[in-house]
Protein backbone atom coordinates (compact mmCIF):
# COMPACT_ATOMS: atom_id res chain seq x y z
CA UNK A 1 0.00 0.00 0.00
CA UNK A 2 1.62 3.82 -0.61
CA UNK A 3 1.91 5.88 1.51
CA UNK A 4 -0.65 8.88 0.11
CA UNK A 5 -0.68 12.43 1.96
CA UNK A 6 -4.32 13.08 0.35
CA UNK A 7 -6.91 9.88 -0.59
CA UNK A 8 -10.53 9.78 -1.92
CA UNK A 9 -11.90 6.65 -2.65
CA UNK A 10 -9.79 4.26 -5.03
CA UNK A 11 -7.65 7.72 -6.26
CA UNK A 12 -4.55 9.01 -3.82
CA UNK A 13 -2.17 11.34 -3.88
CA UNK A 14 1.37 10.99 -2.84
CA UNK A 15 4.64 12.69 -3.84
CA UNK A 16 7.08 11.77 -6.69
CA UNK A 17 9.15 9.48 -6.54
CA UNK A 18 12.39 7.94 -8.34
CA UNK A 19 11.12 5.23 -9.24
CA UNK A 20 8.27 7.41 -11.31
CA UNK A 21 11.43 7.88 -13.37
CA UNK A 22 10.07 6.19 -16.83
CA UNK A 23 6.21 6.28 -16.34
CA UNK A 24 6.50 10.01 -16.35
CA UNK A 25 9.06 10.13 -18.99
CA UNK A 26 7.26 7.98 -21.41
CA UNK A 27 4.46 10.50 -20.40
CA UNK A 28 5.64 13.61 -20.93
CA UNK A 29 7.63 13.06 -24.05
CA UNK A 30 4.75 11.63 -25.44
CA UNK A 31 4.04 14.35 -28.84
CA UNK A 32 0.31 13.86 -28.50
CA UNK A 33 0.42 14.63 -24.71
CA UNK A 34 2.75 17.59 -25.24
CA UNK A 35 0.32 18.80 -27.85
CA UNK A 36 -2.26 19.20 -25.43
CA UNK A 37 -0.24 20.00 -22.28
CA UNK A 38 1.90 22.36 -24.21
CA UNK A 39 4.91 20.53 -23.70
CA UNK A 40 7.62 22.37 -25.82
CA UNK A 41 10.78 21.09 -24.33
CA UNK A 42 11.58 17.47 -23.81
CA UNK A 43 12.00 16.12 -20.08
CA UNK A 44 14.85 14.41 -19.55
CA UNK A 45 16.51 11.98 -16.53
CA UNK A 46 17.83 15.28 -14.98
CA UNK A 47 14.88 17.62 -15.37
CA UNK A 48 12.82 14.37 -13.26
CA UNK A 49 15.55 14.42 -10.52
CA UNK A 50 15.26 17.98 -10.14
CA UNK A 51 11.70 17.87 -10.04
CA UNK A 52 11.90 14.74 -6.88
CA UNK A 53 14.75 16.88 -5.77
CA UNK A 54 12.66 20.64 -5.29
CA UNK A 55 9.85 18.45 -3.74
CA UNK A 56 11.77 18.18 -0.34
CA UNK A 57 12.38 22.03 0.10
CA UNK A 58 10.53 24.04 2.64
CA UNK A 59 8.03 26.20 0.74
CA UNK A 60 8.37 24.65 -2.92
CA UNK A 61 7.56 26.76 -6.07
CA UNK A 62 6.80 23.83 -7.87
CA UNK A 63 4.48 20.72 -5.82
CA UNK A 64 4.24 17.62 -7.71
CA UNK A 65 2.47 15.14 -7.03
CA UNK A 66 2.02 11.58 -8.70
CA UNK A 67 -1.68 10.39 -8.67
CA UNK A 68 -2.31 6.37 -8.37
CA UNK A 69 -5.50 4.15 -8.31
CA UNK A 70 -5.22 1.64 -6.27
CA UNK A 71 -1.86 1.96 -5.75
CA UNK A 72 -0.84 2.03 -9.64
CA UNK A 73 0.58 5.53 -10.97
CA UNK A 74 -1.80 7.09 -13.52
CA UNK A 75 -1.30 10.58 -13.50
CA UNK A 76 0.40 13.40 -12.52
CA UNK A 77 -0.84 16.90 -10.89
CA UNK A 78 0.71 19.82 -9.47
CA UNK A 79 1.07 23.51 -8.24
CA UNK A 80 3.11 25.43 -10.12
CA UNK A 81 4.46 28.96 -9.51
CA UNK A 82 2.66 29.44 -5.49
CA UNK A 83 2.98 32.24 -4.36
CA UNK A 84 2.17 31.53 -0.53
CA UNK A 85 2.22 35.43 0.35
CA UNK A 86 -0.35 36.33 -2.50
CA UNK A 87 -1.86 32.60 -1.54
CA UNK A 88 -2.28 31.59 -5.25
CA UNK A 89 -1.07 28.77 -7.22
CA UNK A 90 -1.16 27.22 -11.07
CA UNK A 91 -3.19 23.97 -11.55
CA UNK A 92 -1.43 21.14 -14.07
CA UNK A 93 -3.12 17.75 -14.16
CA UNK A 94 -2.25 14.94 -16.73
CA UNK A 95 -3.89 11.53 -16.63
CA UNK A 96 -0.94 10.01 -18.48
CA UNK A 97 -3.07 6.34 -19.58
CA UNK A 98 -5.23 7.50 -22.20
CA UNK A 99 -7.50 3.93 -21.11
CA UNK A 100 -7.92 5.98 -17.93
CA UNK A 101 -9.06 9.23 -19.55
CA UNK A 102 -12.26 10.35 -19.28
CA UNK A 103 -13.33 8.34 -16.76
CA UNK A 104 -13.96 10.89 -13.93
CA UNK A 105 -10.78 9.63 -11.99
CA UNK A 106 -9.34 13.49 -13.35
CA UNK A 107 -12.27 15.27 -11.05
CA UNK A 108 -11.61 13.58 -8.02
CA UNK A 109 -8.14 14.52 -8.72
CA UNK A 110 -8.91 18.03 -8.70
CA UNK A 111 -11.07 17.95 -5.85
CA UNK A 112 -7.79 16.41 -4.00
CA UNK A 113 -5.85 19.18 -4.97
CA UNK A 114 -8.58 21.55 -4.20
CA UNK A 115 -9.06 20.26 -0.52
CA UNK A 116 -5.20 20.62 -0.16
CA UNK A 117 -4.46 23.63 -1.85
CA UNK A 118 -7.14 25.27 -0.07
CA UNK A 119 -7.61 24.10 3.37
CA UNK A 120 -3.75 22.65 3.78
CA UNK A 121 -1.98 25.55 2.24
CA UNK A 122 -4.37 28.15 2.70
CA UNK A 123 -4.33 29.20 -0.99
CA UNK A 124 -6.84 31.73 -1.89
CA UNK A 125 -6.98 30.89 -5.94
CA UNK A 126 -6.15 28.62 -8.62
CA UNK A 127 -5.36 28.94 -11.67
CA UNK A 128 -5.37 26.84 -15.21
CA UNK A 129 -3.65 27.79 -18.19
CA UNK A 130 -5.49 25.59 -21.23
CA UNK A 131 -4.43 25.56 -24.89
CA UNK A 132 -8.20 26.80 -26.06
CA UNK A 133 -7.94 23.96 -29.19
CA UNK A 134 -7.97 21.09 -26.28
CA UNK A 135 -12.00 20.66 -26.05
CA UNK A 136 -11.68 17.91 -23.55
CA UNK A 137 -10.06 20.00 -21.01
CA UNK A 138 -12.10 23.19 -21.63
CA UNK A 139 -15.12 20.77 -20.86
CA UNK A 140 -13.29 19.52 -18.31
CA UNK A 141 -12.86 22.39 -15.73
CA UNK A 142 -16.04 24.32 -16.97
CA UNK A 143 -17.42 20.91 -15.66
CA UNK A 144 -15.60 21.34 -12.36
CA UNK A 145 -17.28 24.44 -11.96
CA UNK A 146 -14.29 26.52 -12.76
CA UNK A 147 -14.70 30.04 -14.35
CA UNK A 148 -13.24 31.31 -17.61
CA UNK A 149 -11.34 34.49 -17.41
CA UNK A 150 -10.40 35.13 -20.27
CA UNK A 151 -8.27 33.95 -23.52
CA UNK A 152 -5.28 35.42 -24.17
CA UNK A 153 -5.00 35.30 -28.05
CA UNK A 154 -2.04 34.25 -30.01
CA UNK A 155 -0.19 33.08 -26.88
CA UNK A 156 1.66 30.12 -27.23
CA UNK A 157 3.85 29.01 -30.17
CA UNK A 158 3.10 24.94 -31.12
CA UNK A 159 3.45 23.62 -34.59
CA UNK A 160 3.80 26.40 -36.70
CA UNK A 161 0.89 28.32 -35.48
CA UNK A 162 0.18 30.30 -32.60
CA UNK A 163 -2.12 29.48 -30.46
CA UNK A 164 -5.11 30.69 -28.15
CA UNK A 165 -4.98 30.07 -24.45
CA UNK A 166 -7.91 29.61 -22.12
CA UNK A 167 -7.35 31.12 -18.37
CA UNK A 168 -9.78 29.11 -15.76
CA UNK A 169 -9.88 30.24 -12.24
CA UNK A 170 -11.30 28.81 -8.56
CA UNK A 171 -11.49 30.63 -5.69
CA UNK A 172 -11.55 29.30 -2.35
CA UNK A 173 -15.48 29.97 -1.75
CA UNK A 174 -14.85 28.87 2.02
CA UNK A 175 -11.98 31.52 2.67
CA UNK A 176 -14.75 33.99 1.67
CA UNK A 177 -17.53 33.06 4.13
CA UNK A 178 -14.68 32.57 7.14
CA UNK A 179 -13.93 36.11 6.29
CA UNK A 180 -17.69 37.30 6.85
CA UNK A 181 -18.04 34.67 10.07
CA UNK A 182 -14.62 36.61 11.48
CA UNK A 183 -15.75 40.27 10.38
CA UNK A 184 -19.41 39.89 11.94
CA UNK A 185 -18.26 38.90 15.85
Amino acid sequence: MMNYFIKQNEIGLRYIEFNDENVFLHWHNDYETRETIGGIFPFTRNTFREICRSCNEPYPYNIWFAVCEDDKLIGIAGLHSVKYVQRNAELAILIGEKSDRHRGKGRIVIDLIEEYAFGTLALHRLYALVYAYNCPAMKFFEACDWNLEGIMQEAVYWNYHFCDVAMWAKLNSKNGLEAKIINNL
